[in-house]
């Protein structure tokens, strides 16, 4: 099984206030391991982010690894919840900050092959 450590797949996208698909693991390739993770609040205030990986079906709470993560005004969140965590094909990450503007995420994985 061949893989593509440490490769960017998510980089510097702003979150909103509504759960939006940040990833969706390829269709040609087996699936992700995630390696590292940077949510960072670029604004003078405290605000919250909430992550869900989803394999398969409608997206709910029980997708939910991070739920209302307090992230300090200027600051930065590694979010080890994350880390070492798969998806398969077509598995998406979901993400939504408590403000618009406010928290941009950087994610990089390993990509496994088929």
């Amino acid at each position: 099984m061949a893989t593509s450590p440490l490769k960017p797949i998510v980089f510097n996208q702003g979150l909103t206030t509504e759960w939006s698909t940040l990833y969706t693991a390829p269709s040609d390739k087996q699936g992700i391991g995630i390696d590292a993770v940077v949510f960072n609040n670029y604004t003078e205030n405290s605000q919250t982010f909430s992550i869900r990986l989803v394999q398969t079906g409608t997206p709910n709470e029980l997708n939910e690894i991070i739920s209302n993560s307090n992230l300090r005004a200027k600051s930065n969140s590694l979010a080890p919840a994350m880390i070492g965590q798969a998806l398969l094909k077509g598995g998406t990450i979901q993400a939504k900050a408590s403000a618009n503007n406010s928290i941009n995420v950087n994610i990089t994985a390993t990509i496994v092959e088929l």
